[in-house]
């Protein structure tokens, strides 16, 4: 699959805001107390995660390097 350079600069866009969130959504779950919201956040911070394997897949299948997660 080729991917013109907006699409690789949208996609890397995508993949840098699901790396903010899945760090806000970590962090989040550390703070949290109570077992359920805990909870919550991690499911959410999994869920984070797979978008970004997902946006990661699409630009290396389009030839491109993912950037890393900071």
């Amino acid at each position: 699959m080729e991917l013109t350079n907006k699409e690789k600069m949208l996609l890397e866009d995508q993949l840098q805001a699901e790396y903010l969130c899945i760090s806000k959504y970590k962090s989040y779950e550390t703070q949290a107390v109570d077992p359920e919201i805990k909870y919550i956040f991690n499911m959410v911070y999994k869920q984070e995660q797979q978008h970004a394997n997902a946006i990661k897949d699409l630009l290396i299948q389009g030839g491109f390097e993912p950037p890393p997660q900071q």
